[in-house]
């Protein structure tokens, strides 16, 4: 197992978490890591950067700046979306009701390293 997977994998063991993608800026799939289920990882993965383009506009709109991190909560479960680099992306899905604030912290902190991993 490679340092890059190694990454994915540990983020993947965070409660809850189902899927961790990393995405291009153009929307191609560079990795996937997850669960088996009906999830399209390259569907998934080519909706990514246009919601970063939406959040960025949202933050220019409000005068917030470009996006950090979106945490969308959905009807069964939450995404999050977060540039890692310029050309870059990360999305996690995880289950519905479990706390992912460590998650976060920990995405946070080691953004710049996974993007270099790639």
């Amino acid at each position: 197992m490679n340092q890059l997977d190694e990454a994915l994998l540990n983020l993947r063991t965070h409660e809850g978490v189902e899927h961790v993608l990393l995405v291009g800026v153009d929307g191609l799939l560079v990795r996937h890591s997850g669960e088996e289920s009906d999830l399209d990882p390259d569907r998934v993965s080519a909706m990514v950067p246009g919601l970063i383009s939406a959040v960025d506009a949202l933050g220019e709109a409000v005068g917030g700046g470009a996006c950090a991190t979106a945490v969308l909560e959905l009807e069964r479960g939450v995404a999050i979306v977060m540039p890692l680099s310029p050309e870059l992306l990360l999305a996690v899905v995880l289950r519905s009701g479990v706390p992912f604030s460590k998650l976060l912290r920990e995405v946070r902190r080691d953004r710049s390293h996974i993007a270099a991993l790639v």
